[in-house]
């Protein structure tokens, strides 16, 4: 039976060290309260029982009363447990910043370094997220395809189409909800709305090109089918920027009249600021009509030119668009036999993908070297912590002894590193900005042209964030010491004079040990790229590059429509180029050399083919004769273009020496008679000449064969070339008024010299060699600070040791071999750790090496020297002190 006098609010409690829980308090006070009544009835002279049934009545529903007071007291404890603990972290916030300021030159290291590892880490993840994660300036980007030819081979996966395959992608493959034709390539004109033209880039694109690609224009209309057709009248979109330069922004540039080359042109619409087409940057986009190249036979089928891009249909993944796209390559084979090349087929790649290129290896590689930067720093401050949390023994001995919590010295040492780290990430990210900036102007040639690299929000919340992880990361280690400290024992070693037990000892050699593993693999990477540049840069280019001053134009046919015009044109040009004082030579080609990109299939005269595959290609620029003599390049055998190598006389052609011994080895070049193209009528060529080889493609280990027309037959010429005594570069103001007075609406496009060319042919490999080589250095140095550091605390923990060795007798010298070879230990690990790290590095850079082994043994150790030499220019210091440790004054 329940006994009536027993207490309703009585419940079992658990044990309570510091404060009763909100029940057992709320239960006692209610139990107060009740038996107050209860008194108070029998003191009226109620029976017990009944007073206590009474009272029991007036509380009403006990559950419910008691359980809305628990609930108030726990949001009370929990708002009073906030303010202690805001009130806590401003304490350690304030005691950390005296912490700071009391040791000014460990904080203002610890900033800079923090700074460093993160500055560096927000540039990579600023170009990282601009080029790879940034949304490309499309509607649903995610969804857009770019489709090319590929070389069966593998040697090529970035070809043109022709009209015909244009065609044949936009109706029969049915992955894609539409598709659009362009030009790969972009094109010079000269811009005007005045008398004075301005030199520009245009792209070509076909009728819903921008529909496509999900872009509106901001004015007017983009192109539509009646643009393309024949005897449409001329017009053109502008892009943002020459709209708003060229035409001063104006808003009723709609069907403003202006001028491409001369010829009269309506502008129908300005696209939106930031647009990038597929072919990179433009300044106006025309119509691109194909119906004439599919009038042809010829060109319709046998000419590539061309580019797609496709937009993928709803549910339709990139691997089946891929496959569909194959199998159409398979079915114009057969369908087109003798059209099609068999040499390639068809292939489809994500445009992202496409635009981003090979440049997603090298942010793979920079991303991967400025981690490793960060993973040194956070030793390295570990290392530094720890060392001065150890010299702070006394002082957190002393607080535990007094009754401080262990959990509280962690929190109090982790906010100390969180503060710096946060000092440290706002430098980080000024030292990022300034990193964009520079890569912006480095990397203008490398990087997608849509690319912003820009320092956005979310760049500089990843600093902040990376900065209090690597606060923390950095601080755990030192904390967790702290924390394991024993009162007695370290006040025991303090008064002796200890300071470091052998446990923190191995720790701190840990740790100097893994910075000499990543600084290995680091600075060998550096070493071997910037071998590979080395070698790549010294191979002979064929010709000389230095002195000469280059830029192109453009010979409209409008106003040259015959060879013989076109040809006069450019010997008046001749004529009065070589007027300019300085000047010792001029040349005409269409294409820069180490630049061409125009290939030419070819058969040999009396050779039979067994079958269209068989058909070797080479690369052809059409020269004029004083090409050679411009830049320098060897008569091997033969003769060169004359004056009598014209239109109407028997066409002839000069070609490299890598051609002739791949196809005439026997020496019998000169004399032999080959066909261009895949035209068995076409006319017979003759081969007059042999020359040096040219090096087209700067990063191969081989000159590629080549074959030269003479330009006065071959009158597709749109380089200038002028070698000069002087100053190439002050040859463009000369130039183009040579050019204007020839014809005042012709500008000059690209005026450059071909060093500069040739150079930025390099940047592609120089640029990550610089931004790895500069992390490198940098993980040199911090690595030099952690043996530095390792060594200086180890020989202040073992200073007594050394002085009651030097009393016992020891020499100075033994003491210098102890001290040696207890840091040698750890940077000899270092150094193995570090060979095998190397194994793993050179995976992510094996493709950007050229001309040299993978674990190339000269740059391994030559990374092994330079951490060897910074390693015993760290240890000069600390060996110095322990040697001259006075044993009288260490051991009172």
């Amino acid at each position: 039976m329940r006994n009536p006098l027993r207490n309703p609010f009585s419940r079992p409690t658990r044990a309570r060290p510091f404060e009763p829980s909100p029940a057992s308090e709320v239960d006692d006070e209610l139990a107060f309260h009740l038996e107050e009544r209860v008194q108070d009835l029998v003191a009226r002279g109620v029976d017990p029982v009944v007073a206590r049934k009474q009272a029991l009545a007036r509380f009403g529903d006990i559950r419910g009363v008691r359980s809305e007071c628990e609930e108030l007291l726990e949001a009370d404890r929990r708002a009073e447990r906030r303010r202690d603990l805001w009130a806590d972290v401003a304490q350690d916030v304030r005691f950390g910043v005296r912490a700071a300021l009391r040791a000014p030159l460990f904080s203002l290291l610890a900033i800079i370094t923090i700074a460093l590892g993160v500055g560096a880490n927000a540039a990579v993840f600023g170009v990282v997220k601009s080029v790879l994660l940034d949304a490309l300036p499309y509607a649903d980007a995610d969804r857009l395809v770019r489709v090319y030819a590929q070389a069966k081979s593998g040697t090529n996966d970035r070809l043109s189409l022709t009209a015909g395959q244009v065609v044949d992608i936009a109706e029969r493959v049915r992955s894609f909800e539409r598709a659009a034709v362009f030009f790969p390539l972009t094109q010079q004109f000269a811009f005007s709305t005045s008398d004075t033209p301005y030199p520009m880039q245009a792209g070509l694109a076909g009728a819903n090109f921008f529909d496509v690609l999900g872009v509106r224009p901001v004015l007017g209309r983009s192109f539509t089918a009646d643009d393309m057709k024949a005897g449409a009248p001329p017009v053109v979109v502008l892009g943002h920027s020459v709209w708003r330069e060229r035409l001063a922004g104006d808003s009723g540039a709609i069907g403003r009249t202006v001028r491409l080359d001369g010829k009269a042109v309506t502008v129908i619409g300005v696209l939106p600021p930031g647009f990038v087409g597929p072919m990179g940057p433009v300044d106006a986009w025309v119509p691109l009509d194909i119906s004439a190249s599919l009038r042809d036979a010829v060109r319709a089928r046998k000419s590539s030119w061309l580019g797609v891009v496709a937009r993928l249909g709803p549910g339709v993944t990139m691997e089946s668009a891929g496959r569909e796209v194959a199998a159409l390559g398979t079915a114009l084979e057969r369908e087109h036999p003798d059209d099609a090349d068999p040499l390639v087929t068809l292939t489809a790649k994500g445009l992202r993908d496409d635009l981003a290129g090979d440049v997603r290896t090298q942010l793979i590689v920079l991303t991967a070297s400025a981690a490793l930067v960060l993973l040194i720093t956070c030793a390295n401050l570990a290392g530094a912590l720890l060392s001065r949390t150890l010299g702070r023994r006394q002082e957190l001995a002393v607080r535990v002894a007094l009754g401080a919590a262990r959990g509280r010295l962690v929190r109090q040492l982790l906010t100390e590193s969180v503060l710096l780290s946060a000092l440290g990430g706002i430098l980080g990210v000024l030292l990022a900005a300034g990193g964009l900036a520079l890569l912006r102007r480095l990397s203008l040639d490398i990087v997608p042209a849509y690319a912003d690299l820009s320092l956005d929000p979310l760049v500089v919340a990843g600093a902040f964030l990376l900065a209090l992880a690597t606060g923390i990361a950095f601080g755990v280690a030192p904390a967790v010491t702290a924390a394991r400290v024993d009162p007695q024992s370290a006040l025991r070693e303090e008064a002796r004079g200890g300071t470091g037990t052998l446990r923190v000892s191995r720790l701190r050699g840990t740790l100097a040990a893994g910075q000499i593993a990543l600084c290995v693999s680091l600075v060998a990477s550096a070493l071997l790229l910037g071998r590979s540049l080395w070698l790549l840069t010294n191979e002979p280019l064929g010709f000389d590059p230095d002195g000469v001053f280059t830029a192109s134009f453009e010979v409209r046919a409008a106003e040259y429509p015959t060879t013989n015009a076109r040809t006069a044109f450019t010997r008046l040009l001749d004529e009065r180029i070589r007027a300019i004082p300085g000047v010792t030579d001029v040349a005409f080609s269409s294409a820069l050399p180490s630049a061409l990109s125009s290939r030419n299939g070819f058969t040999i005269d009396g050779q039979q083919l067994r079958s269209p595959a068989d058909m070797p290609f080479v690369l052809y620029a059409s020269v004029s004769g004083s090409y050679f003599s411009t830049l320098r390049v060897g008569l091997k055998e033969g003769r060169l273009f004359t004056s009598g190598d014209r239109a109407g006389a028997p066409t002839v052609m000069v070609i490299s020496e890598a051609m002739a011994n791949r196809y005439w080895p026997s020496g019998n070049a000169v004399g032999a008679r080959i066909r261009m193209g895949p035209d068995p009528k076409s006319p017979l060529i003759e081969i007059v000449g042999v020359v040096a080889d040219i090096r087209n493609d700067l990063t191969a280990a081989a000159a590629e064969p080549m074959a030269y027309g003479s330009s006065l037959q071959d009158t597709g010429v749109d380089r200038l070339l002028v070698r000069t005594t002087g100053d190439p570069v002050a040859l463009a103001g000369p130039v183009q008024r040579e050019l204007a007075a020839l014809n005042p609406g012709m500008p000059l496009y690209q005026a450059s010299t071909l060093r500069t060319s040739i150079d930025r042919g390099f940047a592609g490999r120089r640029v990550p060699l610089l931004l790895i080589a500069g992390f490198g250095g940098l993980a040199l140095l911090l690595a030099a600070v952690g043996v530095y550091a390792m060594v200086a605390n180890m020989v202040a923990a073992r200073s007594r040791e050394f002085g009651i060795r030097l009393a016992l007798g020891a020499g100075r010298r033994s003491i210098m071999l102890l001290v040696l070879r207890q840091g040698g230990t750890w940077i000899g690990a270092g150094l193995v750790a570090g060979a095998i790290g190397v194994t793993l590095a050179v995976r992510l850079i094996r493709g950007m090496l050229y001309g040299v082994s993978p674990l190339d043994p000269l740059s391994i150790a030559g990374a092994a020297a330079l951490l060897v030499v910074a390693a015993a220019i760290a240890l000069f210091g600390p060996v110095r002190r322990a040697v001259q440790v006075d044993p009288i004054t260490v051991i009172r």
